[in-house]
């Protein structure tokens, strides 16, 4: 089989499909301007990081290659490519947070699973400065100076994971809402999606894993790619960057829908906004 035949029927493999009908989503993962295509590909504009050209095996003109392989794969993930991150991250901490399973406070520690995963990329603090190439089979296929490491707001460094993220890679079941209900200090409160919920059934990982792709897509942004409006702290930013959910074809709306999956909240008296996260 020839291998542009094979990196196809890959490709279509491994880009899971996105949830409910899709509203002006971004640019697929194959196509020029998805972030997460690394390729060197001329036809790959608009994107932070690209491979270095000139890869003796043509590696850098593929487009899948930099997470995953056919064969030789990482017992990390499906047809897994990546070397796995050497950062200590711990785990989101706070004095309201309430994790618990059967009354007892759950004991989660590094970030595991597919989370663990898109941090071999992100990770932000790895010594090593060709972290984007870094792939498990076949060596590192070089990046530009200073673009083979992922820095700025994409970077998620242990300090971010522990304090300004949304927590991670712990398991939200029927007994973690319950616990939080009954001994969580938050008047809010949570709720599970409803059953047979797209999001839920596709984006809860393994045994209701909370995992970064419970709402993040990979392979393409689902909602439309709406950037905050200058003179915005963060201006030029998408406001739902690689969303999971795109329906209403609104950033803003799409990324409330997926939030209120979990989060029960409500308006009270004169508020014009909604009270803040639990």
């Amino acid at each position: 089989m020839r291998r542009t035949t094979f990196m196809f029927i890959l490709l279509c493999l491994v880009s899971g499909a996105g949830v409910g009908p899709v509203a002006a989503a971004g640019p697929k993962f194959r196509d020029g301007g998805n972030k997460h295509n690394l390729s060197s590909l001329d036809s790959n504009t608009g994107v932070t990081y690209k491979a270095k050209p000139g890869d003796p095996l043509q590696r850098d003109t593929q487009v899948c290659i930099f997470c995953h392989t056919p064969h030789n794969a990482s017992p990390q993930g499906a047809l897994w490519n990546r070397k796995d991150t050497t950062s200590v991250f711990g785990i989101y901490t706070s004095s309201t947070l309430v994790i618990r399973r059967a009354g007892v406070p759950a004991s989660y520690g590094e970030p595991n699973g597919s989370s663990r995963l898109c941090l071999s990329c992100h990770d932000g603090i790895t010594a090593d400065l060709n972290v984007l190439g870094n792939v498990y089979a076949g060596g590192p296929i070089d990046f530009p100076t200073g673009k083979g490491k992922i820095s700025g707001v994409a970077a998620f460094d242990a300090k971010k994971i522990s304090l300004g993220h949304h927590p991670v890679s712990f398991v939200y079941d029927t007994a973690v809402v319950v616990a939080i209900q009954s001994g969580g200090k938050s008047t809010q409160g949570y709720k599970l999606p409803p059953p047979n919920d797209p999001v839920k059934l596709q984006k809860l990982q393994n045994k209701e894993w909370m995992q970064c792709t419970t709402c993040h897509d990979p392979h393409q942004n689902q909602t439309a790619e709406t950037a905050y409006p200058a003179g915005s702290p963060a201006a030029g930013r998408k406001i739902a960057p690689f969303w999971v959910l795109g329906t209403s074809g609104n950033a803003s709306t799409d990324h409330d829908t997926v939030c209120l999956k979990c989060h029960n909240i409500t308006k009270y008296g004169n508020l014009s906004t909604a009270w803040p996260w639990p």
